[in-house]
């Protein structure tokens, strides 16, 4: 396995931005994927943040070329290029990503779990550990429901939307096309300036040195609201406040965590309190990194535990692709 000698080098000359692939889930519905790193490597799939798309997985690019590793990015159902699914739940993602995987020719496969992303990680350990190798979450949101004092602590944009989440789904399309736009303007200057001053420091510092880091964010966050905006965004959304239907105690497929001391996105308190729950997670915490930093400056180390997982004979190039 051969690393980057400079340690933020990976961000930089990411790829370009490219058009979606579709694999048809069922008549009228498809899911819209893109590829990173390796072609030929063991494959992982990718679960993006909220609001995102499958764009975010370009920063992991470079990474996972060194280390042998195929990123598979889609856009979960109502996000991006996917089809809007009414009634979406966190039970339906693990058959989801077995019918997919199945589509591609992938047997088994290791899991990374970004921001928003994480539940869905969990998910898969829990209903599918036998199609899995590792599972590793970076920044990852929890369920609220699942904890003591619910949303508290949350940052003050999701705390803001818990409420209002009722409201008519065109209300949020026009909030997020809004939000689209100015994402556009130069992070430096008001609207976003004000934005960013709520962010921890290490993630300002890492979002304003790093261009190409805040092209990649901002172009993923245009593209997962592009298609439906409100009614996609905001039925992923209620995701993370429906309880969940897993036994936490019982999940045995170990799942790596990496969280930022420093997080105000989804706080250190929530995450320390939902993965005491789970048998075999583990908690890597990092006191002095935020959100954003946290999950760019430890995607070295997911991706290292990701290749370590990888089994001496790939059993992830079974059949083949088709899609």
């Amino acid at each position: 396995m051969t690393t980057s000698t400079k340690p933020m080098e990976f961000l930089r000359n990411l790829p370009p931005a490219e058009e979606p692939r579709f694999w048809q889930i069922s008549p009228g519905r498809r899911l819209a994927w893109n590829e990173y790193g390796d072609p030929a490597g063991f494959p992982v799939m990718y679960y993006h943040g909220w609001p995102s798309s499958r764009l975010q997985a370009r920063l992991a690019h470079h990474l996972a070329l060194e280390r042998g590793l195929r990123i598979v990015a889609m856009d979960r159902p109502g996000m991006g290029r996917s089809t809007f699914e009414p009634g979406r739940t966190l039970d339906s993602w693990p058959e989801l990503m077995e019918r997919f995987t199945d589509a591609l020719g992938i047997g088994k496969f290791g899991q990374l779990g970004v921001s928003g992303g994480g539940p869905y990680v969990l998910a898969c350990a829990a209903r599918i550990p036998e199609r899995l190798t590792g599972s590793a979450v970076l920044g990852g949101a929890v369920p609220l429901a699942e904890l003591r004092h619910g949303p508290r602590g949350l940052h003050p944009l999701y705390r803001l939307l818990i409420p209002c989440r009722k409201l008519p789904f065109w209300v949020f399309s026009a909030l997020f096309q809004f939000a689209s736009i100015a994402s556009r303007w130069q992070p430096g200057l008001p609207p976003l300036s004000w934005l960013l001053r709520s962010v921890a420091a290490e993630d300002r510092r890492l979002l304003l040195d790093f261009p190409d880091v805040w092209a990649v964010i901002t172009k993923s966050f245009q593209e997962g609201v592009c298609d439906g905006g409100g009614r996609g965004v905001m039925t992923d959304a209620e995701i993370y406040l429906q309880r969940l239907t897993i036994d936490l105690s019982s999940v045995h497929h170990p799942i790596r965590y990496w969280h930022g001391g420093e997080d105000r996105n989804i706080p250190l308190e929530m995450v320390r309190e939902f993965t005491g729950k789970i048998a075999a997670a583990e908690l890597i915490v990092d006191q002095e990194m935020g959100h954003f930093s946290l999950v760019l400056r430890r995607a070295p180390a997911a991706l290292d535990y990701l290749a370590e997982c990888v089994p001496a004979v790939s059993a992830g190039r079974e059949g083949p692709e088709s899609g």
